[in-house]
């Protein structure tokens, strides 16, 4: 049966020359302007679903979405209304190419030498779209046509916004759809989508890992019989990665990483926008052989501070590894260095400093002091001390362990000179007049056979006032 908008001209001003393709809600023709005689692809919505309201609005939102954009890689809008006859349309840019879907049927899975391009153009025109608060909702390969512009191959257009969401509208505007309808592809619908929930832009990221995962391996993340079983398998079951799907095609993990991201349930864990997605892609390298060091250096890092594991197969062996802060000195030698270092000899027959040098230090001062304490005990049993008895010398103390040499026996300077000797800094108990002429004599006991001599005795015990006739001067 021969189409009967063949040969017509709606509106006046479009003949339709042939048919393009056809879909749910209508067909698109190839058609002609008669007066400018320019070439225009007009997609005419069915008859039997013009007539209702809320579908003819539906229809038309497309034609206001794509026209908003304003973006090379977004299908450009150039007319649309509704004729006298009751044909609702929109006229837009001829493209003489082919659609993704129909590339990877015809090519098989893309390398990504040449799926880059693609898949950068396809994020740059979702960014625009959403920077203009509208969310596409049904992306897939055959809403993606490749064309050659100007010498560039794979030249990207972002077709139908039949079903786009315009976001940011005022609580009594009115709205095409509301929540509970499902709308899209179940093959690429996101989990919240396929639940009914109300969607943002972040439905449009899980789709765009979708046709990432169908571009790269040539098959879509789930399989399934039925509408439904699809939707489940979108809902509750975790995507196999595409390496681990088609291991034969050596994808790198660096973009199966892209892909899971984009894919999670959850989609606050998934890219925020699609800004960070195309960043991410584009850090990719391309033409180095996956798995060398080489290929992972060529990767961008991501965020500061952070470390993100790669999925596939070769995910327990590689790492995106981000910048983070600077180690620590101690922390850029090898403990063994750090010994040799310590070690080594400087070359004019030191050690070189460190934490074994101050230790020698120490051990010698140790060594000084211990030496001069026993010069001074026994040093006072060489002959015998002679002092007023005015002068009573306390004790001195041990010397620090820092100290070269011990200080000067108070009792050698007491024999080369029997002057009484200058004050003591703290005062003491003066003994009579009578008592002055008297000279105080130190009890020397010699060492016997049966071990060292005792210590001195302390001034002001009871061993100091043994001898008869001499008195104790610090008793009163």
């Amino acid at each position: 049966m021969e189409d009967p908008l063949l040969g017509k001209v709606i509106s006046e001003r479009y003949r339709v020359i042939r048919k393009l393709g056809e879909g749910g809600m209508g067909a698109v023709y190839l058609a002609e302007h008669v007066f400018i005689e320019k070439k225009v692809a007009l997609k005419v919505l069915a008859p039997e679903l013009a007539r209702r309201e809320d579908l003819s609005a539906r229809f038309l939102q497309e034609a206001k979405s794509a026209s908003r954009i304003g973006h090379e890689n977004v299908i450009d809008i150039s007319d649309f209304g509704q004729s006298p006859e009751g044909f609702v349309y929109i006229a837009m840019e001829y493209l003489d190419g082919v659609d993704l879907g129909a590339a990877i049927r015809q090519d098989g899975p893309l390398p990504w030498s040449r799926a880059k391009g693609i898949i950068v153009q396809i994020f740059k025109a979702l960014r625009a779209a959403h920077q203009q608060g509208i969310v596409h909702r049904d992306m897939k390969p055959e809403n993606i046509f490749l064309i050659q512009r100007e010498g560039r191959p794979d030249f990207v257009k972002l077709l139908d916004f039949g079903i786009a969401k315009v976001m940011g509208l005022a609580d009594n505007a009115p709205r095409l759809t509301r929540t509970g309808m499902i709308f899209g592809t179940p093959e690429y619908m996101a989990p919240e989508q396929a639940e009914g929930k109300d969607a943002d832009h972040r439905v449009d990221v899980y789709a765009a890992g979708c046709v990432m995962y169908h571009v790269l391996t040539g098959q879509t993340p789930f399989q399934a019989d039925s509408f439904m079983a699809m939707l489940t398998k979108h809902i509750l079951e975790e995507p196999v990665a595409p390496s681990a799907r088609r291991p034969d095609l050596g994808i790198a993990p660096e973009l199966d990483a892209i892909v899971m991201k984009a894919l999670e349930k959850e989609r606050d864990k998934r890219w925020q926008t699609m800004t960070e997605m195309m960043d991410a892609a584009i850090a990719v390298g391309e033409g180095i052989p996956v798995g060398t060091s080489a290929y992972v250096a060529s990767a961008a890092p991501g965020p500061a501070g952070l470390t993100r594991p790669l999925g596939g197969g070769d995910s327990s062996a590689i790492q995106i590894v981000t910048n983070t802060a600077r180690a620590s000195e101690t922390q850029l030698f090898a403990r063994d260095s750090v010994d040799s270092v310590i070690a080594s000899d400087d070359g004019r027959g030191r050690v070189a400093p460190g934490g074994n040098g101050r230790l020698l230090l120490v051990g010698v001062g140790l060594a000084v002091g211990v030496v001069g304490a026993l010069v001074y005990f026994l040093g006072g049993s060489s002959a015998p001390s002679v002092t007023p008895a005015a002068v009573v010398q306390p004790a001195p103390a041990l010397p620090a362990p820092a100290a070269p040499a011990p200080e000067t026996p108070p009792a050698a300077a007491a024999v080369q000179d029997e002057k009484p000797a200058e004050p003591a800094p703290r005062p003491v108990a003066r003994p009579s007049t009578a008592e002055r002429g008297k000279k105080t004599y130190r009890r020397i006991v010699a060492p016997t056979d049966d071990g060292p001599p005792p210590p001195p005795p302390v001034p002001g015990s009871r061993g100091a006032t043994d001898i008869p006739g001499l008195k104790n001067p610090f008793q009163r």
